[in-house]
């Protein structure tokens, strides 16, 4: 028998360490960031009790780790490796919403601010496609993590590599039936990667990816619609599938009731846009978990992303007034819409 508690969740994804200048010229200089952080952020709502995966450098501040334990997480999955992993993540927003983490150096002088040290040497990571067969420094080994974390009966997967999403899914499903969903990762949606993705997804109850990344796995099939490249992928055996679009409202294609829906974001101010994706995977996981109704699911989804956006401080909207997630749920029911 485990000596620890069950937990009914299991987060894998990554953490960064963030340096952000936000729409109005104010620097956020090495602050806590990453898919996994912001993920969770959505789901703590819901569920305190969490196990995290993922893998760190030396130099990932171990305050942030002891922090996310206060939050009651679990997080003997986090392995810090000898290995070196770059985990600086810049990002620079302008007013009228555009954003680039190029140049940092350029941004912080527009700004009238001085580059944070440890920002010196930064270059932009250059995206490529994934390898079937090659790990990658921040690759989850499923020798990694702890035994007991194979018995929960949820399991999310944020934006990683192939092998990742790919094999340690596969870890997960051997031992009974899960609630296994992923948001896509960036560098496997490409086209090449279109045939052995049927692989990948069968069985998932959700898979989430933005309307960028959808767009991109598709890019040599123009003449399809959102629509038609979310039925593709729900014909490869995926319970529901999930669209981002950049304006933060949120497109559902529920296969097995054959009914598409879009929600509308919450009317919220937006002062920030780090993490908004990611802590929607966390509501969603949390609704369709806890009620089964995937139309329920984004409303939960979209409620989570609403206090992420209205402020930059990272545990922002890990602070809500008792009341408030449920008054937003029950305001956000009504406009789900049938399409």
């Amino acid at each position: 028998m485990s000596v620890y508690p069950y937990l009914p969740f299991i987060l894998v994804g990554s953490l960064t360490r963030d340096f952000i200048i936000t729409p109005g010229g104010t620097a956020l200089n090495d602050v806590q960031g990453g898919h996994l952080f912001y993920t969770a952020a959505g789901l703590q709502h819901w569920e305190k009790q969490i196990g995290l995966v993922s893998r760190i450098g030396r130099d990932y501040p171990e305050e942030w780790i002891e922090k996310l334990q206060r939050f009651g997480m679990d997080t003997r999955g986090i392995k810090r490796t000898a290995l070196p992993i770059d985990q600086r993540f810049f990002i620079s927003f302008v007013e009228n919403g555009e954003k680039t983490n190029q140049q940092p150096l350029a941004h912080y002088a527009k700004n009238d601010l001085l580059l944070p040290k440890q920002l010196l040497g930064y270059t932009l990571p250059v995206q490529r496609e994934d390898s079937r067969t090659e790990r990658t420094a921040q690759t989850i080994i499923a020798r990694e993590i702890p035994p007991d974390y194979t018995d929960s009966r949820c399991i999310h997967f944020c934006p990683m590599d192939f092998l990742t999403h790919n094999l340690i899914t596969q870890h997960f499903a051997q031992f009974g039936q899960k609630m296994i969903t992923i948001e896509a990762g960036e560098g496997y949606m490409v086209p090449t990667f279109r045939k052995v993705l049927p692989t990948l997804v069968k069985g998932l109850s959700a898979f989430i990816t933005s309307e960028a990344k959808l767009r991109s796995l598709f890019f040599d099939r123009k003449d399809m619609g959102l629509w038609e490249m979310a039925e593709e992928i729900a014909g490869w055996g995926v319970e529901n599938v999930v669209i981002q679009p950049e304006n933060f409202e949120n497109l559902l294609l529920d296969s097995i009731h054959k009914r598409k829906y879009q929600l509308r974001p919450y009317l919220s101010k937006v002062i920030n846009r780090i993490g908004i994706n990611a802590s929607f995977c966390g509501g969603f996981i949390a609704g369709l978990a806890n009620t089964y109704d995937p139309t329920l699911a984004l409303v939960y989804g979209n409620v989570a992303s609403s206090f992420v956006a209205e402020g930059n401080y990272p545990y922002y909207s890990m602070d809500v007034m008792q009341g408030l997630t449920k008054a937003r749920v029950d305001s956000l029911k009504n406009y789900v819409k049938a399409i």
